[in-house]
């Protein structure tokens, strides 16, 4: 039996081996057992972007105007009572059973149908109030009313997610400060190690030194390990604000360094009381309260409506019409309705008084609030001038150890305790550098003032 060889040109199997790869490469292509997924293209934000990307994206946000546009839609539902209102209606029936009687006529008896076995019948109605005391016009004032209340609160949820932007921005950049903190930590731990074991080996060290130099660089690379994972906590927050996708690659840019300034807590007070969408929401309940008492005096006025007809329907017996049609004014007064309508007067009244007493007691929340956040300022000021000072002496310490260490004059222990210290200090200046600018941007969110107009001693002398 012959078996048939393909004969290849001596040197050809490199060119052929090329050629199938080729022709494998592309069949896995075209087959989609091989797709290159792009990496995601990463999201870098400044903070104004990231403020303005929060609010176009979250859902409190968007819920805040859809609440608008539904009370929008409750204003054109309070004014159709006021607005002519036209109905059709109607029937189709079967009966039975079918009667009839006999008349006599000249040339007889006729039967004549009295009772049909089927019957239909349908008609337009037309309504207008001409006049209801007041009360039409109250439901549409009460609905405007809403619809201002709405928008308030939209504003307030709109502050509010911009304060959650910031402070989920601002944790993010201060948890990557803390990380160059960590790193700074692990590099000096790893050179003293270094200096240590090159003591230890010309006999100038105890192999103790080594051994702690060992133990500070795994402390120092856990807490390392730590902060990165802060980072990726924060900007998992950060995330959930932006309403963005928790995979998509996040590159934030450092703000600038805060302008330190003295403010003016009585202005603030003062601004805060004329800016705070709360305060105005409250007032708008007086006039609510207020509308409402209108309408619980109106429940027991004259009310005059237009009410009309026109009907078609099927032909009766004995020379009956097929239509008819009615106008009809309507006058009514209640006279006794049990005192349901003083009732509702009497609670109008109450909400009145509630409503006031509200205004009053949020004006002192406010007060507080804004209070609160200025005391929180002024110590966050205070702690980041002291952890300046205490970066400068603390690395001055450090360095006058490790001076030591190296002459052989310094134990060990004081250079682990001097960089111990130091990554303190500089680990409370970072929470002291951010915790201020979070507590100014709390402040702002108080007031509802932005940066350049927060009012500071200065301007007021």
């Amino acid at each position: 039996m012959k078996t048939a060889q393909l004969l290849l040109p001596q040197g050809s199997g490199r060119g052929l081996f090329a050629f199938m790869a080729l022709i494998l490469g592309a069949i896995l292509l075209s087959g989609g057992l091989y797709r290159a997924e792009a990496a995601p293209e990463v999201l870098r934000l400044t903070l104004p972007e990231a403020v303005a990307l929060a609010l176009a994206n979250n859902y409190q946000v968007r819920i805040a105007d859809e609440i608008i546009y539904e009370r929008q839609a409750g204003i054109i539902e309070a004014k159709a009572a006021n607005r002519c209102q036209l109905g059709l209606e109607g029937r189709y029936s079967r009966l039975g059973p079918s009667s009839s009687i006999e008349i006599p006529t000249p040339q007889g008896s006729q039967s004549v149908e009295v009772g049909p076995d089927k019957n239909w019948q349908y008609g337009a109605s037309l309504y207008k109030s001409l006049y209801s005391a007041g009360r039409n016009q109250a439901l549409v004032q009460l609905s405007r009313l809403n619809v201002d209340v709405a928008e308030l609160q939209a504003v307030i949820v709109r502050r509010q997610i911009k304060l959650a932007t910031t402070k989920g921005f601002l944790g993010v950049i201060q948890a990557q400060q803390l990380i160059d903190v960590a790193e700074q930590t692990v590099d000096s731990a790893r050179e003293h190690w270094r200096i240590s074991q090159t003591r230890f080996e010309a006999g100038a060290a105890p192999q103790f030194d080594v051994l702690r130099a060992e133990v500070d660089i795994a402390n120092a690379e856990h807490d390392l390990i730590a902060a990165q994972n802060g980072v990726d906590l924060a900007k998992t927050m950060l995330k959930r604000t932006l309403a963005v996708d928790m995979t998509t690659p996040v590159q934030l840019v450092a703000p600038p360094e805060p302008q330190i300034a003295d403010i003016a807590p009585v202005a603030c007070l003062n601004l805060a009381q004329q800016r705070r969408e709360e305060i105005t929401i409250a007032q708008k309940a007086v006039n609510m309260a207020q509308v409402s008492l209108r309408l619980g005096r109106a429940q027991r006025g004259v009310n005059l409506d237009l009410v009309g007809g026109y009907n078609r329907q099927r032909p009766g017996g004995f020379g009956g019409t097929d239509y008819g049609w009615n106008v009809t004014v309507s006058l009514s007064k209640p006279i006794f309705d049990g005192g349901a309508s003083r009732a509702k007067e009497r609670q109008a009244h109450y909400q009145l008084q509630q409503a006031l007493l509200s205004v009053e007691q949020l004006k002192e929340q406010v007060s507080a609030e804004v209070w609160q956040a200025y005391l929180k300022l002024e110590e966050a000021k205070s702690q980041l001038h002291a952890t300046e000072k205490t970066v400068q002496q603390a690395e001055e310490a450090s360095r006058l150890a490790e001076v030591r260490y190296n002459a052989g004059v310094g134990p060990a222990v004081e250079v682990t305790d001097a960089r111990v210290a130091l990554t303190a200090a500089r680990t409370n200046h970072v929470n002291a550098l951010y915790g201020y600018q979070i507590a100014e941007a709390e402040l702002l969110s108080a007031i509802n003032v932005s940066a350049d107009n927060l009012p500071v001693a200065s301007e007021q002398e």
